[in-house]
């Protein structure tokens, strides 16, 4: 396995082609499939499946492309020191649920990019368990995630036990579960609901969120629909097609809450307060830009909390 071999994966996974991928490296398309195929099978594991329309990464393949990410920024590192630059660190990568990405990233990437214009941030929108499960594997820098604060304890000793470092910022109003629900459905002008009002819509799942809110919500009439694209969950909703769960944050500059397309409304039984935490890793020290990109999360944070 050679370090270009692992830029030629990440590559093809940006461009999702394999033809775009070798133009790009400046390569024959033959000379770069038969390296692939070489890595391929010294892992003993299929990165992609090719196609006429191009390539798809497998499951395997993406465990792969992350840690070839994280394996490439150690060696950005190596050589930045080595040859005495002032930025060692080349990318930097943070993870944060959905809802955040409309009240966080806009202004991250903005005030990061005017401080360090060599550095590329990459900002990768996961779940809870993923978010923690990368953390601990070091692929992520910074992560966030919110956590109620009645289950605070059980996740404190999960990061205990993962060397997971945190901080926390009290999250109040704006991180309690809401229904997001059509304007078009009677529930939309309600105060608030009731779960047991809910029992016979369809719930649209992002993701795991289904497995973490069935059992709260008693739902039986409707199988959820679970989709892995948030725009594609609130154009759905918009349509009355069912309802969703979220922290009340993910409405924050939402142009679908702002139309009035979609209405946000607090769950009575689901009120429990919750706070963010900004988890990093306590393995190893921080770099100053780390810290740098540490200090605008939390600002950002507790100014829209």
């Amino acid at each position: 396995m050679r370090i270009e071999q692992l830029k030629q994966i990440i590559k093809i996974q940006e461009q999702q082609s394999i033809s775009k991928a070798a133009s790009d490296l400046f390569i024959s398309q033959p000379s770069l499939s038969v390296s692939v195929n070489n890595l391929e099978d010294e892992l003993g594991l299929k990165l992609f499946e090719r196609s006429n329309a191009g390539v798809i990464v497998t499951e395997h393949g993406k465990e792969i492309l992350r840690l070839a990410e994280n394996i490439l920024d150690l060696s950005d590192r190596i050589t930045g020191i080595m040859e005495g630059t002032k930025v060692s660190i080349r990318n930097l990568r943070m993870a944060l649920p959905a809802a955040f990405a409309n009240a966080i990233v806009p202004g991250l990437l903005r005030q990061f990019r005017e401080l360090y214009p060599d550095v590329n941030l990459h900002i990768h929108e996961a779940s809870y368990y993923e978010i923690v499960d990368l953390m601990d594997k070091g692929i992520y820098s910074i992560g966030i995630i919110s956590c109620r604060v009645d289950l605070e304890y059980n996740f404190i000793q999960q990061l205990k036990e993962r060397d997971i470092a945190w901080e926390v910022i009290p999250g109040g109003e704006c991180l309690r579960l809401s229904l997001f629900i059509s304007s078009k459905n009677p529930l939309a002008d309600r105060e608030w609901v009731s779960r047991s009002e809910l029992r016979n819509l369809r719930m649209i799942s992002y993701k795991e969120n289904y497995s973490r809110f069935s059992k709260d919500l008693e739902r039986s009439s409707h199988k959820p629909v679970i989709v892995e694209d948030v725009e594609l969950l609130k154009k759905l909703i918009s349509n009355d097609f069912g309802f969703s769960i979220f922290p009340e944050i993910l409405a924050y500059d939402d142009l679908y809450v702002k139309s009035g397309m979609i209405k946000v409304v607090p769950i009575k039984e689901l009120s429990e307060p919750s706070n963010v935490y900004i988890l990093y890793s306590s393995k190893e020290s921080l770099s100053f830009i780390e810290r740098e990109l540490l200090t605008i999360v939390k600002e950002l944070i507790t100014d829209i909390l």
